[in-house]
C-alpha cells in the first residue's frame, strides 16, 4: 500500500457491514460510506457517520475497497450491478464463508481485484465489540498478484490473517460449522436429554454452562487429542451401551458417529488398548 491508506466502503448495512465498518475505523482504517436498500437500514454505523451512499457509482469514486457484505445468495446479483462501472485497481470483495471469489464472475476483464474475505467470528449483531471482533483470523482468498495489499490492510487491526486457496473454501467452512454452528445442535441434544430428566431449559444451561465451558477451555489449551476424557477415553464400554440403550433416532446416529471419532483418538492414545469391541458394539447399533 505505501503510504497510502485504502479507503473503504460497503454495499450492505446489515450486522457484518456496519460491525466491520465500525472496527475498520477503530483502528484508523478510512471507512467513507454504505449503501443500504434504504437509508433507515443502513443503521448504526453508517447513520452515525452521516455517511449514506444513495448510488454504487458515488461510492466507487470515493472507495478503494468495496466490501460486498449482503447475503450470500444476493453476492452475485450485486456483482452484476457494480462490475459494469469503472472499477480498474479497486479491491471488490465479499465476506461469505463458503463462497469463493468465483463468484464475481470475469473480474479479471475489468481490472479490479477480487476477493473473499471471512472473519471467523459470529456477528450477533450491528454492534459487536471491538474486543470480540479484534480476536477473529480472517481468511483471505483471491487474486495473487494483489493479495499483500489486501491483507496489510487486514493486519492493520493487529488481526491474524492466513491466505487459503480457492479450492480450499469448502473445506474451510465446513471446519467453522463444526466448530460452531454444529455445536449448537450439540447443546440442544443434551437440553433436551437433561428435560427428560425433569431440568427445565433453565437448569439444563446452566448445569450445562461450566461443563462446555470448561472442556472448551481445555481443547484450546492441551488441543483437542489431550482433552479428551470421558467413558470412550477409559474404554467403559458398559456406559456406552447404557448411552445407546436411551438414545434414539438422529440422537443415536449422532452418538455413534461422534463417539467413532473419538474411538480414533482412544486408540492413538492408548496404542496397547484393544477397542475392537467398542467398535463392534457401535456397528452393532446402527
Amino acid at each position: 500500500m505505501g503510504d497510502h491508506i485504502l479507503k473503504v466502503g460497503f454495499i450492505g448495512a446489515g450486522k457484518v457491514g456496519c460491525s466491520l465498518g465500525d472496527y475498520f475505523r477503530h483502528n484508523g482504517i478510512p471507512v467513507v460510506g454504505y449503501i443500504s436498500r434504504t437509508q433507515a437500514k443502513a443503521g448504526g454505523a453508517a447513520l452515525e457517520q452521516r455517511r449514506y451512499i444513495d448510488t454504487i457509482d458515488k461510492l466507487l469514486t470515493i472507495c478503494d475497497v468495496l466490501f460486498l457484505t449482503v447475503p450470500d445468495d444476493a453476492i452475485s446479483a450485486v456483482w452484476e450491478q457494480v462490475k459494469h462501472f469503472p472499477i480498474e485497481g479497486k479491491f471488490i470483495c465479499h465476506c461469505s464463508g463458503s463462497l469463493s471469489s468465483a463468484v464475481l464472475s470475469g473480474i479479471w476483464e475489468t481490472g479490479a481485484y477480487g476477493y473473499s474475505i471471512h472473519p471467523m467470528f459470529p456477528f450477533k449483531s450491528k454492534e459487536t465489540a471491538y474486543d470480540d471482533l479484534k480476536k477473529a483470523l480472517f481468511t483471505v482468498e483471491g487474486d495473487e498478484e494483489h493479495r499483500e495489499e489486501i491483507e496489510e490492510l487486514l493486519r492493520s487491526c493487529h488481526n491474524p490473517v492466513v491466505g487459503i486457496r480457492m479450492e480450499d473454501k469448502a473445506a474451510y467452512h465446513a471446519a467453522a460449522v463444526f466448530a460452531s454452528n454444529l455445536m449448537v445442535g450439540l447443546m440442544r441434544e443434551s437440553v433436551k436429554l437433561l428435560e427428560q430428566c425433569g431440568f427445565d431449559r433453565e437448569e439444563a444451561l446452566a448445569a450445562l454452562k461450566p461443563l462446555a465451558e470448561s472442556n472448551l477451555s481445555n481443547i484450546f489449551e492441551v488441543g483437542p487429542e489431550a482433552a479428551l476424557t470421558g467413558p470412550v477415553e477409559r474404554h467403559d464400554i458398559q456406559t456406552v451401551k447404557k448411552h445407546l440403550g436411551v438414545l434414539n433416532g438422529k440422537e443415536k446416529d449422532t452418538y455413534i458417529a461422534l463417539t467413532e471419532e473419538i474411538l480414533e483418538i482412544a486408540q492413538d492414545r492408548h496404542p496397547e488398548i484393544s477397542y475392537a469391541d467398542m467398535k463392534q458394539v457401535l456397528e452393532e447399533e446402527k
